[in-house]
């Protein structure tokens, strides 16, 4: 299901949508804050507004990416977080003129319509309904009136919360210019000849002004009997988050409506979209591949921390193995894709354990032939593994993939698809992660493992204790390819990943002569 929140500047859409995303499990997708990190990527380049070609090209190039923190969404940009640039008022002034550029909105349309193929969603955004998703199954265009979206605007940058205080004061000099700012903007998003702003043919309006956030919740889920059902199987606490009544908050670039109890607290909620599974209630191996490795419950957690410690320290006194270059793999802890070559069965063991050790959740593709052994099947699925299906699209392992990274979790693949023993040769790939990436819109990261193959003589079933060497790689970013549409990114990434997948696999060989 996708729901579509449209409506001008400050009216609350990205405060509405994330309590929704919350409260409902969708996926969250602010859309306003995409234009908003194309505008500051070409701000900090020096690019002129008037320079329409250069802002094309970095709106086709830009790689965002949104996360978690304490505080809330972050959104990275070209690998920089950009969570505090896109909500100045030098950003407030300018995005409008980049987003009215034809080409940049192709562009952000393309990310959006990847991220709503991933699958249920909320997105918020200027023409959100009429252009990027016309088929959503709901479509709502949330209005105020300018003075109250302007209030709320001006007590935010005042570092207050309308969510605590919907009374606030705010500096009076500071909410004139606002308003001035916000009527301009109005008519700019309004009369522009690209994607003006103007409701859906089919969209329910819904005016925030005298509403608290809660009362603009509950009218968007009264709206459609599958709204209605998943609020009805939704968890109890996350049905009315704050026990307070609240004015809906300044706009798509609000974090305000955080309840004051989930401040006291200091939670943090879980990735929209993501169930959290319980103890002893029969979850069955799907519910554990569709669900990140924060919910599983509490005996699955222990399980996979004690797998995790003993595999370190078996591993570890018995193969004395060793990462190169491993800050590479635990300084940056952003979500990316991990692709390795495939000589035995002990390289998942070695990547998994290195980065669950260091606090770094990550989930393995393996091939779903395994589950045709029930116990492997449960065991795979307890370390947050994910089946799939080779020589297919599987669009069921794409997506879980993708949900995975969107949760803030990596994503360990090989794309040989078997092992390889024979560390001279290059076997041909099993494509994908490349799409997964794209899709995700994260990076790419090569690493390689060399002298597994001497773990076991053939014919022998004795495991042998013999060193076994890693070595990371630099991340490879959709930004730094050559190729500028889709399909050629994804060909030219898979090429290059692979190309440093084996320049490193080659790296050890000549480093340890003499081993396999």
């Amino acid at each position: 299901m996708i729901v579509a929140i449209d409506g001008p500047a400050g009216s609350g859409k990205s405060t509405v949508a994330r309590a929704l995303s919350q409260r409902l499990n969708l996926v969250f997708l602010d859309t306003g804050a995409m234009y908003r990190s194309v505008s500051v990527v070409c701000l900090e380049k020096g690019i002129s507004l008037d320079d329409t070609e250069a802002i094309i090209k970095e709106a086709r190039e830009i790689q965002i990416t949104f996360g978690n923190s304490p505080e809330g969404q972050t959104v990275f940009a070209n690998g920089h977080n950009v969570t505090q640039a896109i909500r100045t008022p030098e950003i407030d002034a300018c995005v409008s003129r980049v987003a009215a550029i034809p080409e940049v909105r192709e562009a952000m349309v393309v990310l959006q319509r990847r991220a709503g193929e991933a699958g249920d969603v909320v997105a918020e955004g200027r023409d959100i309904g009429t252009v990027v998703f016309p088929k959503a199954e709901v479509k709502v265009f949330l209005t105020a009136d300018p003075e109250a979206r302007a209030h709320r605007r001006a007590v935010q940058r005042e570092g207050k919360d309308t969510a605590t205080n919907a009374s606030a004061t705010a500096d009076a000099a500071e909410e004139k210019k606002i308003l001035e700012d916000i009527k301009a903007r109005d008519e700019a998003d309004s009369s522009r000849k690209v994607a003006p702003l103007k409701p859906a043919p089919d969209a329910h309006h819904i005016d925030s002004s005298h509403m608290t956030l809660n009362e603009v919740v509950d009218a968007v889920v009264a709206l459609h009997p599958g709204l209605q059902e998943r609020d009805r199987h939704a968890p109890r606490a996350s049905r009315h988050q704050s026990t307070h009544e609240t004015k809906t908050s300044s706009s798509d670039d609000s974090e305000s409506h955080r309840s004051a109890d989930q401040k006291r607290k200091g939670t943090r909620e879980k990735k929209s979209g993501d169930k959290k599974l319980k103890a002893f209630r029969g979850n069955s191996c799907d519910d554990y591949f569709d669900t990140g490795l924060l919910n599983f419950p509490l005996p699955a957690k222990i399980f996979l921390r004690i797998a995790i410690f003993v595999l370190m320290v078996v591993t570890k006194l018995w193969f004395r193995w060793s990462i190169a270059n491993a800050s590479l793999l635990k300084d940056d802890r952003r979500p990316r894709v991990i692709i390795m070559n495939h000589p035995s069965m002990f390289d998942p063991v070695m990547m998994v354990a290195y980065l669950m050790w260091h606090h770094i959740p990550v989930r393995t593709i393996y091939k779903s032939e395994f589950d045709k052994n029930p116990l492997v099947k449960w065991l795979f699925s307890r370390v947050g593994a994910i089946p799939v299906e080779r020589g297919k699209a599987d669009m069921k392992a794409i997506r879980r993939s993708v949900a995975a990274i969107g949760r803030g979790e990596c994503l360990l693949i090989f794309p040989e698809g078997t092992r390889i023993r024979d560390n001279h040769i290059r076997p041909e790939i099993h494509g994908g992660f490349a799409l997964i990436a794209q899709l995700a819109g994260c990076d790419v990261q090569p690493a390689a493992i060399f002298g597994a193959l001497d773990i076991k003589r053939a014919n022998s079933p004795v495991i042998r204790p013999v060193k076994i060497w890693g070595l990371a790689g630099e991340r490879i970013s959709f930004a730094d390819l050559q190729a500028t549409k889709r399909k050629d990114q994804a060909r030219e990434m898979e090429e290059l990943g692979m190309d440093r997948v084996y320049e490193l696999r080659d790296q050890l060989m000549r480093e340890h002569p003499g081993r396999n």
